[in-house]
């Protein structure tokens, strides 16, 4: 019998199905995606993550050759759960502030963490939100603000980077995608790499955890590993 695009959306687990029709896009860079995509991927508003390069103008960037691009996450979120200023909030804490007398003037782009902005709104956030840091804080903010002009996704052994460490967890997304590259796109996979990437896995199980439709193996193997 063929499959029905109801039966398709049956099958998904039900925080895909819960993802809002109508996402908005933000794209920030740091020095490794692997480390940041996890913190993006859990963080609640946020529906979706994909690691990629951005800020250059090299046409072919790949991990081993980026031209002249950085290492970027682009995140699809609900802007009626979380807004772009809470989101230069959350980033902010994460970059790494200059030390004192340190400059960004002459340093090669990827020591720095970078606020692709889309327009001149979103550029006009990232600079209040900068001095707000730097004032709030003392410390002199780290990051460079750009226009996203374009965002090349990475290859797909580099989304996801902590999932693909548990294959017990890949097989759970398998079974809902077999279509590798549209699994470890999904939010189900966003939020498992979150979990699974914090630092000595010191994230809580989500209180929605019933909401990803796992076995209950995979349950009890996030049990054992979270606190």
């Amino acid at each position: 019998m063929p499959v029905t695009e109801v039966d398709e959306v049956e099958y998904i687990p039900r925080i895909d199905r819960m993802r809002p029709p109508c996402l908005d896009t933000a794209v920030f860079g740091m020095a490794c995606f692997f480390s940041f995509e996890p913190r993006f991927g859990i963080t609640k508003g946020i529906w979706k993550t994909i690691v990629g390069y951005a800020g250059g103008k090299y046409e072919s960037p790949t991990y081993s050759n980026m031209g002249d691009h950085v290492q970027a996450v682009m995140i699809e979120y609900d802007p009626s759960t979380i807004s772009y200023g809470q989101l230069l909030e959350i980033f902010l804490r994460w970059q790494k502030p200059l030390s004192k007398g340190a400059s960004l003037k002459g340093a090669p782009n990827r020591e720095a963490s970078h606020i692709f902005v889309k327009n001149e709104f979103e550029k006009r956030l990232a600079q209040a939100a900068m001095e707000r840091y730097e004032l709030c804080s003392g410390s002199s903010c780290g990051a460079l603000v750009s226009v996203c002009k374009s965002f090349y996704e990475a290859e797909d052994w580099c989304q996801k980077y902590f999932l693909r460490t548990f294959p017990i967890f890949m097989k759970e997304i398998q079974n809902f995608y077999p279509e590798e590259r549209e699994g470890v796109r999904s939010t189900l996979a966003a939020r498992l790499n979150g979990i699974l990437g914090q630092p000595s896995l010191s994230f809580n199980l989500p209180e929605n955890i019933e909401l990803y439709d796992l076995s209950e193996s995979a349950v009890r193997t996030l049990e054992h590993l979270t606190p």
